[in-house]
């Protein structure tokens, strides 16, 4: 077995978040982390770091990610350096997402928030060449859009690997044909999750959904995606 993704939350305070399998089509946010709005939509840039192998895919994802009624984020080119694509360091305010042979590290993507209370403050997105360079066209897609929909407060759908495929990049799955965009489900959770205006933060701890294992190493919260 090898790590797929991983999502990281750092915070300053104790949060904590895990995986397991979760029913399919339950709510899949990702505990109560959101970016703070006046009116309910999330307007970033994303700044792309990424080789123009992945640039393709960036679009693709944020034209999905946009059609949500609560997503108007727009790409912007970004330093393309290997330090700078190592390093994916996040920018306030916005999202980054980057790509290198990050190497052996069990994981293809990795999602990673800064948190105040639990409101998202910046993100970035790790695309691992190690794993991915090779990788089937359905899959780099399907891996793009799961990791840049955790930057935006959503966990996976489901984390069985046998199930059918819910037509969705944030489901688990051997064969990522139909899995490359969101659905409906993750357009309806958007929707949940950003269905209010933020007068104020409050810090709130996120919870794990039942059945989860939750993880915490000082205040750095992660959780785990396993691929078969």
């Amino acid at each position: 077995m090898r790590l797929k993704s991983i999502l990281t939350a750092i915070a300053s305070a104790a949060i904590l978040i895990g995986t397991t399998a979760a029913p399919a089509q339950a709510a899949h946010a990702w505990g109560q982390y959101h970016w703070s709005t006046t009116n309910g939509i999330v307007a970033k840039t994303i700044y792309s770091s990424v080789t123009s192998d992945w640039s393709g895919n960036l679009a693709v994802a944020n034209s999905d990610w946009n059609t949500s009624t609560h997503l108007q984020n727009t790409v912007v080119a970004s330093a393309t350096d290997l330090t700078t694509r190592t390093n994916c360091p996040m920018v306030a305010g916005a999202i980054r997402v980057c790509n290198a042979a990050y190497g052996g590290t069990g994981w293809s993507g990795l999602a990673s928030i800064n948190i105040s209370g639990s409101h998202i403050t910046q993100g970035n997105t790790k695309l691992n060449d190690t794993y991915e360079a090779g990788a089937p066209a359905a899959e780099r897609q399907g891996v793009m859009c799961q990791e840049v929909g955790h930057d935006f407060g959503l966990g996976h759908q489901d984390e069985n690997f046998t199930n059918p495929n819910l037509g969705t990049c944030m489901d688990y799955t051997n064969n990522w044909t139909t899995n490359q965009h969101p659905n409906t489900h993750d357009y309806d959770q958007l929707n949940t999750i950003y269905n209010h205006a933020d007068a104020a933060s409050k810090a709130r701890h996120a919870s794990a959904a039942p059945g989860q294992t939750r993880i915490q190493t000082g205040d750095t919260v992660t959780m785990i995606t396993w691929a078969n």
